[in-house]
């Protein structure tokens, strides 16, 4: 499920947003503790000069790794847009294990994730 939202201009794909009341905005995720979304595509500006994205806010998405990421998965933290496993968090959302004949992923490549 995605949503077309506004954002800031110098948002990027895969970065994991929220709303900013104050700036009336997704920007930036600082932590899980709010609804969080993926950016899934780049932003573009409209005619009023206000950019939007499209968002994903549920199932499976593409996000920039915050931290290297251990190969196991595991539960999903995030941080200055970027996502990290932290097993300590009570979060429903999951960065998903290595898959076959891949590398290890490294902070700021983008990993699979799936988003309650």
């Amino acid at each position: 499920m995605f949503v077309s939202v506004k954002v800031p201009q110098d948002i990027n794909v895969g970065d994991a947003v929220t709303y900013d009341s104050t700036l009336q905005t997704f920007t930036q995720a600082a932590a899980i503790s709010t609804l969080m979304g993926v950016v899934i595509e780049s932003a573009s500006q409209d005619q009023d000069g206000h950019y939007y994205a499209p968002v994903t806010f549920a199932g499976i998405a593409w996000a920039r790794a915050s931290r290297d990421i251990p190969d196991e998965g595991g539960v999903l933290n995030v941080e200055s847009g970027g996502v990290y496993v932290d097993n300590s968090s009570s979060s429903n959302s999951i960065i998903s294990p290595l898959p076959k004949g891949s590398n290890s992923r490294l902070a700021s490549e983008l990993v699979m994730i799936y988003v309650r």
